[in-house]
């Protein structure tokens, strides 16, 4: 019979087979256990019972006495129960969560026990004592605090170690999701070594200090460069390292960004953390303006209606020692322009993600084909550039 059969099976029909009582007597015999353990050597059984009560059921049924000493699987593990929820209990005082997960590192000594002692009760139908702990001290933890056991993403893990007897805590990132406006030049989106601040110090400073957290990193929907403006709303998430609180004034935070004068961001609040990936493989149209130098006065315009369409860029020399050297294409999907005085165009277009405006402008030694300088005819340099659309 597989394991998945034996849950839907009553304990008083299961104990009516000779091989499983034997396989149980040996166990018993190997030495005194408790009800929990000896319950869990069929856990698979009945699973609408706790350990304990399937234990106290084999060991009527079976006529066993109680254990008289120390239990020959956990050694009394599962009497300092109410400590190990004191010491998990006092670990999380200081945090604020909503989600939690009990894990432990096994002792080896018990787990050793352990084993030997399923091999003579069969094994197949068992379950390892530390997930039965894992489950106990979590129940636990939830009465006492009021959180939600979460398996995949929780907001703080509590470790056990049988073995040392202590509870250490992994705090897991607070993420936090928004868009941002950078409303200045001379700005890097994250910390970079030559400037004194980036767009990743004004939104997640505050941010952290609200939370108590100890650092924080920012993972953007791209960037722009640090001369560059960012007048569209660029999607952002904010992680905040081992943070102490989470329920945050979201509406306050902003207005403190704000303050900045420098930053502003909308839509600011908590996220999973699988929007880290999410936001980092969007890949959004942007619309740009770029102020373009001519080296000489230009009288038609009209050849830059030649820039839409099919764009061929080699890495711009000044990306080469970060980025491999080869060539993309990518598309702008509109242009158009407007004359700000003899030598000076302003001039916005849609384009694909990935495309390089300053390069689209100057035409970077040929590496950017077609470009304003090669249609104009005439040396071109973008002196201003602003992110002024993100089309999501």
């Amino acid at each position: 019979m597989g394991n998945e059969s034996w849950r839907t099976v009553a304990l008083a029909e299961a104990l009516e087979r000779a091989d499983l009582r034997a396989h149980l007597a040996r166990a018993l015999d190997a030495g005194p256990l408790c009800d929990r353990c000896l319950g869990r050597l069929c856990a698979q059984v009945d699973t609408g019972l706790g350990n304990d009560q399937r234990g106290a059921a084999i060991r009527r049924t079976l006529q066993a006495p109680p254990p008289a000493g120390p239990c020959g699987i956990c050694g009394g593990l599962f009497d300092e129960i109410d400590a190990w929820v004191e010491r998990a209990r006092q670990a999380l005082e200081p945090l604020e969560f909503d989600t939690f997960l009990v894990t432990s590192h096994e002792n080896g000594a018990t787990a050793e026990r352990e084993r030997a002692i399923q091999e003579l009760a069969g094994g197949d139908l068992a379950e390892p004592y530390r997930q039965e702990f894992n489950r106990l001290v979590g129940a636990r933890l939830c009465d006492a605090r009021g959180a939600q056991p979460d398996f995949v993403h929780p907001d703080v893990v509590v470790l056990a170690d049988h073995a040392e007897g202590t509870v250490t805590l992994d705090v897991r990132p607070l993420f936090v999701s928004g868009r941002y406006r950078k409303l200045v030049r001379g700005l890097p989106q994250c910390r970079w070594a030559a400037w004194p601040t980036s767009v990743q110090d004004i939104v997640g400073d505050p941010v952290r200090e609200a939370a108590s957290g100890e650092d924080h990193l920012l993972h953007g929907c791209g960037r722009e460069d640090a001369d560059v403006r960012c007048l569209g709303e660029r999607p952002f998430v904010l992680e905040v390292l081992r943070p102490r609180r989470r329920r945050l004034d979201w509406t306050a935070l902003a207005r403190a960004v704000a303050r900045s004068g420098a930053v502003e961001v909308l839509g600011l609040g908590r996220c999973a953390a699988e929007e880290v990936a999410r936001v980092k493989s969007m890949r959004p149209e942007k619309t740009y303006r770029a102020l373009v130098r001519l080296a000489e006065p230009v009288a038609d315009l009209e050849p830059l209606a030649n820039l839409a369409g099919r764009i061929r860029q080699q890495t711009p020399s000044r990306a080469l020692r970060s980025r491999p050297d080869r060539v993309r294409h990518r598309r702008v999907r509109s242009v158009a322009w407007k004359s700000v005085d003899a030598r000076t165009v302003e001039i916005e277009v849609r384009t694909q993600a990935g495309l390089y405006v300053k390069e689209l402008v100057s035409g970077d030694d040929g590496r950017t084909r077609p470009s304003v300088a090669e249609v104009l005819g005439v040396a071109a340099e973008c002196v201003e550039l602003d992110v002024t659309a993100i089309h999501l």
